[in-house]
């Protein structure tokens, strides 16, 4: 028997009725019920609810088995996948929603055991917590220590408690950290966990939108069988890491380091970075060139796009480009041509595009008519425009001409900040966008490793039957509110 046909059971026990009963009360078929609760088979969506009911289940026993039906449809792996794709989306509104004070002052640790003074110019470690001390010590020393903190790492995808014993000592810090990475991908994950490299992106994303983390766009993905130019000297310890004045080797399994002070060998070790960086191809971007963040002048096929607002590319033809881009922006004309052709690709998929969108943010479109270019190259919406817009969205919703969901901004917090565009089974894009301090950021993260591509297909396929999106009827009625309370202010 699964979890869901053994808790199933446990709760038809505790109700004390009988198949025969529960299936009379809930107007459900016994045959079915007895398949159900045997494991036998697994319920659809209707006989689920119906079942839930004629339980009398509270909300969080109701959760707990929408929770195992999910995990029985989908598997464990693909369920946990999905698990840290909705943790790395609210991680991102999480940390573009606020700013962050820079109050904290850093501290240093303990030195790792009795031997472990970081002055000798070698220092050996046995077991993966002291592997980890040694390390946290060697960062807070760096963090401490210099005036101008830098590191470089080549650790696997599943060692993430080092990206986020960074991230813990950034937050709030009044250093300021250069940080460049390859991260080595792990061999195939097993079906029953989430994609260690699922988490480690969320770690690595999290990094790069603290202000005081300077990620110089060095972060990569690396097949863990590969060897790069300059990597053979790492063959026994194939993993380390680089602080200003010395270099940590780490095994395979993450049982052992050794710390070493010599000048020569740290150059050594840099070296062998910097030709691994140069064999690799770039992760995140940061830049303000919206033809670099959007690779505007490329030629793509979009399948589906989760952003804070419904796709308005399908509406802002030619002439209306014309009339809101900022003419006396140094680029008009190429930046013209470019966004023209770029919303042409999404009118062309307008009828087999998955356009999931929120609906809190659609509010606040309605507001203040801003959008995700920086505001000296656009003059924003009118409220007219808005409105329009507003009304074409909704037509299009209701006839059925695309293929729109509003998430339900209770289930998942979803802000201004992140636009998820799938283009192919092949790649991913997100592309991050938010203010500090009055300037607007953009971040880019291109995704082309085919597991974690094949996550987040799997994951945006689910959402239409999902809790996380609203029903159709629902969002037609939130949208008509809106529209008539902006009516009234005409």
């Amino acid at each position: 028997m699964s979890l869901l046909s053994q808790k199933i059971t446990a709760y038809i026990q505790e109700s004390g009725e009988t198949i025969q009963s529960l299936a009379e009360m809930g107007n459900i078929n016994r045959t079915t019920l007895q398949r159900v609760k045997s494991g036998e088979r697994l319920p659809t969506r209707p006989f689920f609810k119906k079942l839930i009911r004629v339980l009398r289940l509270s909300a969080a026993e109701a959760a707990e088995l929408e929770t195992l039906l999910e995990i029985a449809q989908v598997g464990e792996g693909t369920y946990a996948n999905r698990q840290k794709i909705i943790e790395l989306i609210e991680t991102i509104s999480e940390l573009t929603e606020y700013q962050i004070p820079f109050s904290k002052e850093l501290r240093q640790k303990e030195a790792v055991g009795n031997s472990a003074d970081l002055t000798q110019m070698l220092q050996i470690v046995a077991g993966q917590k002291q592997v980890l001390s040694l390390i946290e010590h060697c960062i807070d020393r760096e963090l401490f220590e210099q005036t101008e903190p830098a590191l470089k790492l080549a650790i696997p995808d599943h060692f993430q408690t080092v990206y986020d014993y960074l991230f813990q000592q950034m937050i709030g810090n009044k250093k300021c950290l250069r940080l460049q990475d390859v991260l080595s991908r792990s061999r195939e994950s097993k079906a029953t966990i989430a994609d260690p490299m699922l988490t480690a992106l969320k770690h690595l994303i999290a990094l790069t939108l603290l202000d005081n983390v300077n990620y110089q766009s060095h972060c990569y993905i690396l097949p863990t069988e590969q060897v790069l130019p300059g990597q053979e000297i790492t063959a026994l310890f194939p993993y380390f890491i680089l602080t200003t004045s010395a270099v940590i080797t780490i095994s395979r399994d993450l049982s052992q380091a050794v710390c070493y002070q010599d000048p020569a060998f740290r150059a050594l070790y840099a070296d062998c970075f910097e030709e691994m960086l140069e064999s690799s191809q770039p992760f995140i971007l940061e830049s303000n060139d919206l033809f670099k963040v959007f690779d505007l002048n490329r030629n793509f096929k979009v399948e589906v796009v989760v952003e804070p607002l419904p796709c308005f590319a399908y509406y802002a033809d030619r002439g209306m480009l014309e009339a809101k881009l900022n003419k006396a922006f140094p680029y008009y004309e190429p930046l013209l041509e470019a966004v023209d052709c770029y919303y042409n690709y999404f009118r062309q998929v307008s009828r087999g595009m998955l356009n999931i969108f929120s609906l809190k943010n659609l509010r606040q479109f309605m507001v203040d008519g801003s959008l995700v270019f920086p505001e000296e190259i656009y003059h924003p919406l009118t409220p007219m425009e808005r409105l329009r817009t507003l009304k074409q969205v909704r037509d299009d919703l209701f006839h059925n001409r695309r293929i729109l969901f509003a998430i339900d901004d209770d289930k998942l917090f979803l802000n201004s900040a992140p636009e998820f565009i799938y283009e192919s089974s092949s790649c991913l894009r997100l592309i991050i966008h938010y203010k500090i301090a009055g300037r607007v950021v953009y971040k880019t993260i291109e995704l082309k490793e085919p597991g974690i591509v094949a996550a987040f297909k799997d994951f945006f396929g689910s959402l239409p039957d999902s809790d996380y999106v609203l029903p159709t009827e629902i969002t037609l009625q939130a949208m008509d509110a809106l529209i008539e309370d902006y009516e009234d202010c005409r």
